[in-house]
């Protein structure tokens, strides 16, 4: 199940160290590393995920995308967050729009007890997008595409630190439970040009027939 639960948590913690953060980055993990990410055990805290055996890269069966994220957890462990601290990129203009896109597949042992999440949250985690709304069970067990707007968020909060984080949750005290992410990336989306009115058009077309009258007019 998808909730928000047990995450705040801990982002007092992993925030708590947090220095002036970078833009976004290695959202496709294509460095053949976790450059940029950070790992969070709910036994020992903060790790490096290069060197932590509950992180590690792989190929999904029947994806044309390689070296994807995957994240597990154990009986020990059984809260496991991949998460990244940058500076959210401000909106470039007046009716710009936000969003991210990633690729998610979960791999619980029950799907009814264990939980995943994806969140988005300031660094006083006083605004938390929930990345997975709106998303079902099914299509996170099957693989699926997320697209979430953040603009709003990215109206307040564009041009300072901001946290990424993915967790993954054993409930029913069986492990290991895991997902996979790939693929993340935020987009920003210009405005749309405005579409004139009927009366404005009906107005331009009345004024192009008139100057079409008086050239012929003119000819005669």
């Amino acid at each position: 199940m998808k909730k928000l639960l047990l995450v705040m948590l801990f982002g007092a913690l992993i925030f708590a160290n947090v220095v002036q953060a970078a833009p976004f980055q290695n959202g496709d993990f294509e460095t053949g590393d976790f450059t940029g990410w950070s790992g969070d055990l709910i036994s020992t805290g903060t790790v490096d995920p290069d060197l932590d055996s509950h992180f590690s890269l792989v190929n999904v069966p029947g994806q044309t995308f390689q070296n994807s994220a995957n994240v597990t957890n154990d009986n020990i462990d059984w809260i496991v967050t991949l998460y990244q601290d940058f500076t959210l990129d401000s909106l470039l203009g007046p009716g710009y729009t936000m969003d991210i896109t990633f690729w998610i597949q979960w791999s619980p042992t029950d799907s009814t007890w264990d939980m995943l999440s994806a969140t988005l949250s300031d660094t006083g985690y006083t605004n938390t997008v929930d990345l997975l709304s709106g998303v079902s069970d099914t299509d996170l067990l099957n693989g699926t595409w997320v697209t979430q707007d953040i603009t709003s968020f990215a109206q307040t909060w564009g041009g300072q630190d901001v946290e990424l984080a993915f967790t993954v949750t054993d409930w029913d005290w069986i492990t290991p439970d895991s997902f996979t992410i790939d693929n993340i990336s935020f987009n920003q989306h210009a405005p749309a040009a405005p579409v004139p009115e009927p009366a404005t058009v009906l107005l331009l077309g009345s004024g192009l027939c008139g100057l079409a009258f008086t050239r012929k007019r003119k000819r005669d």
